[in-house]
């Protein structure tokens, strides 16, 4: 019961906030710009979208849930990346500065006992293999943020089903955060859906991703199935990872920058080949939702069933990466907006370090 107050506390706080922060950054100028290369929208679209799911978790959170030792250190990080995000969201940062800020809230987390636990190795390895994790994760969803509704609806989905599995395992501290986030996302969207009135930005896109990435690390899986911790978090988190990986390799191939903005992503190749943003965001959603439940199901059975959803998945990503290959971007051209007044130097969503 308090799992789905959680979620309807956040959504409602998010559709509330969501206008009063469109209307400041109309009033301050806090918009993003179409500039013909893969920011295609004819008019200025406000930021501060991270901040609406932000404020949305924190109250709902307040509300329904008290807060332990790890809860705060997770909100502590997630209140350092959303800075960070703030800061980069109005055209400040470089790359090398956000990558900083990303790895200082990844050690929050892990001062905080968010941790992977890796028996075999001893503990400074397991430290740097959470922050890898985190900051891996933090960039993927941030990356993903290049089309309308995106990012936020596989957010939302990730972010439902991993809080059912925590749950299910009896971790509500981290349930409840994941119906906070997913709730926060669900009311967000209402406004981020084709055509956007808000986006994420750095600052959302690095929220969900920080606090997904942490609540992977903090979940039980299976005691007697040693690779489940393995492929669950994978798996739920499949389509940022798959467009992250997608992206990396387009670029290295070409023998661009990995850290410069491209149209190497999934979402604009499908776009720029007649794909609508609506269908892109709902398919990403329901293929999260799919690798979600294989996930789930790699956890629940036993090794051999859990290696042949891995199995699977990789065979999958393999095949959707030689099909989207084929895809080229660079053959079609963005549509030029209508508005090309005050445009940013850099398309939305690619100032991060590998997007």
């Amino acid at each position: 019961m308090l799992f789905a107050l959680t979620l309807l506390l956040a959504t409602g706080i998010a559709l509330y906030v969501a206008p009063l922060l469109i209307h400041a950054a109309e009033r301050y100028g806090i918009l993003d710009h179409g500039d013909g290369k893969l920011k295609e929208q004819h008019k200025p679209v406000a930021y501060l979208g991270g901040l609406v799911v932000f404020i949305a978790m924190l109250v709902a959170l307040s509300v329904t849930q008290e807060f332990d030792a790890r809860l705060m250190a997770l909100l502590l990080g997630a209140s350092l990346v959303v800075s960070v995000g703030l800061v980069d969201d109005l055209g400040t940062l470089v790359p090398k500065d956000k990558l900083l800020g990303q790895i200082l809230a990844a050690l929050v987390l892990v001062k905080g006992g968010i941790t992977i636990h890796l028996d075999a190795v001893p503990w400074y390895v397991a430290d740097v293999a959470t922050v890898f994790w985190i900051v891996s994760v933090t960039n993927a969803f941030n990356i993903l943020d290049v089309s309308d509704g995106l990012c936020a609806g596989v957010g939302a989905v990730a972010g439902l089903v991993l809080g059912l599995w925590c749950l299910h395992t009896g971790l509500t501290a981290e349930a409840f955060l994941c119906a906070a986030l997913c709730g926060g996302l669900v009311g967000f969207l209402r406004h981020n859906w084709r055509p956007a009135r808000m986006y994420l930005g750095d600052t959302g896109s690095m929220l969900v991703g920080i606090t997904l990435a942490a609540v992977t690390v903090m979940s039980q899986y299976s005691q007697q199935n040693p690779v489940a911790p393995l492929i669950t978090p994978l798996a739920i988190l499949a389509v940022p990872l798959f467009d992250m990986t997608f992206v990396v390799v387009c670029r290295m191939h070409l023998g661009l920058r990995i850290y410069h903005g491209s149209p190497d992503h999934f979402a604009v190749r499908l776009r720029r080949h007649g794909v609508s943003p609506a269908r892109i965001a709902a398919g990403a959603m329901v293929i999260t939702a799919l690798c979600s439940l294989g996930g789930v199901a790699a956890a629940r059975a036993d090794v051999r069933i859990a290696l042949a959803v891995g199995i699977m998945g990789m065979a999958f990503s393999l095949l959707a990466g030689m099909l989207l290959w084929r895809v080229d971007p660079r053959k079609v051209p963005a549509p030029v907006p209508a508005d090309r007044t005050q445009t940013a130097a850099e398309p939305r969503g690619e100032r991060e370090l590998v997007g």
